[in-house]
């Protein structure tokens, strides 16, 4: 698999994710803060969740995709 559509490939997981992070952000911000987090630690939590997600799947894509000598 190429360098570029290695990197298309993660550009793409990425937008997906982000996208679906946005649409459920609401609801997810307001189960995290009746725990007791602050809305920017709850932002944060989230982020850092889904920045994780896209990097765990793009790896694991990257290594089912790319050929073994």
């Amino acid at each position: 698999m190429g360098r570029k559509a290695t990197l298309l490939g993660f550009w793409i997981v990425g937008f997906v994710l982000g996208g679906f992070a946005w649409i459920v952000k609401t609801p997810v911000l307001s189960f995290i803060e009746g725990i007791g987090l602050s809305s920017d630690a709850s932002q944060a939590l989230i982020a850092g969740l889904f920045g994780s997600i896209v990097m765990v799947l793009s790896v694991l894509a990257w290594s089912f995709l790319s050929s073994s000598s």
